[in-house]
């Protein structure tokens, strides 16, 4: 699979407009069956892997500064995750609850406003005092298009999705955020039915994280390496989506080697609980679901230079899609990363 990203990033204090700021992009995606033909599971094996192949804007937007700089509103087509629910530490595991968790992920009729989908939205952020930051945030509440996911772009408004979270930063040591949020729609119920057999239709989809991450052992005399990790924890409706709870963690090592101080190394877990409406409807297709499907993870990223990186990737998952039938799979994976960046 492949993922190609063109970004233009503008910076308004140059030309005269402080505080003003946007990001332009656009995405090639070749598209991949992997996970759910190889290996079978909730959670996708590589955060950059859709199931269909398109080229489209990414991200549109732009960003003004208020309140003496303690404060910012930002409009247009907005990756939820590089906002909300954000993993720093955790950004060099491949799969994709490191990325964002896979209780407010894998929600919606086609997820929230983020990869391979962000949609409009509007956020705002402020800063009432150092290492605090109170973020709020409106999107779209359905993603693109989900009868033709492909399609180049899609502008039809539908409902919205709520997000708010704080955050506290202590220094370059730690960071603690908690954030929650809700869809206003109404969405089918996948364990309750009418009369007649008809799945309900209700509201109260929403959720809510928790993360701590940060600086657990410095490496002497570097001031970027050393060992650092996190922890997060998340819930959703499970009456209505097929995450109902997350539990996930993991280490990573900056300059594990002499002469290497910009190669990482991580392990990582991530457990997806699987709430009573996703084992409904798995027993209703004669599959025996458990409570959980766990992920283990273990990778190197090595630096070959500013633009080239190699990561080889082991993933051990146990009870796809939490089927106690289907075998554990072991997956071995290979990552290029070509990153080019000019001012």
């Amino acid at each position: 699979m492949h993922l190609i990203k063109l970004s233009a990033a503008y910076d308004g204090s140059s030309s005269g407009h402080d505080g003003l700021s946007g990001l332009l992009s656009i995405v090639d995606l070749s598209g991949s069956h992997f996970t759910a033909r190889r290996v079978g599971s909730i959670q996708s094996t590589s955060a950059n892997e859709t199931d269909y192949a398109t080229l489209r804007p990414y991200e549109a937007w732009l960003q003004q500064e208020i309140l003496g700089g303690r404060g910012a509103v930002k409009a247009g087509l907005i990756d939820i995750n590089t906002t909300f629910d954000v993993q720093e530490t955790a950004a060099l595991l491949l799969n994709a609850s490191h990325g964002i968790g896979p209780d407010l992920g894998g929600t919606g009729l086609n997820g929230p406003s983020d990869f391979p989908t962000p949609s409009l939205g509007v956020t705002g952020y402020y800063r009432p005092r150092d290492g605090w930051a109170v973020q709020i945030g409106v999107f779209d509440g359905v993603a693109g298009n989900p009868a033709h996911r492909s399609e180049f772009f899609t502008l039809k408004l539908n409902g919205a999705l709520l997000v708010g979270q704080v955050e506290k930063r202590f220094g370059d040591t730690a960071r603690v955020e908690f954030g929650a949020w809700t869809y206003t729609g109404t969405f089918t119920s996948l364990d309750h039915f009418d009369a007649v057999g008809t799945a309900r239709r209700t509201g109260g989809n929403g959720g809510a994280f928790a993360l701590i991450e940060g600086r657990l052992l410095p490496k002497p005399g570097d001031k970027d390496g050393g060992l650092n990790g996190w922890a997060r924890a998340g819930f959703a409706n499970g009456d209505l989506n097929q995450v109902q709870n997350y539990l996930g963690g993991g280490l990573v090592y900056t300059g594990p080697f002499e002469g290497r101080d910009k190669d990482e190394v991580g392990v990582a877990i991530a457990r997806a609980g699987i709430g009573n409406g996703g084992r409904y409807v798995g027993g209703q297709l004669g599959r025996s679901i458990g409570h959980s499907e766990t992920s283990i993870e273990a990778t190197y990223r090595y630096a070959v230079n500013e633009v080239f990186n190699l990561q080889p990737d082991l993933q051990y998952v146990i009870e796809p899609r939490g089927d106690r039938n289907i075998k554990n799979v072991l997956v071995i994976g290979l990552r290029f990363a070509i990153t080019y960046t000019r001012q």
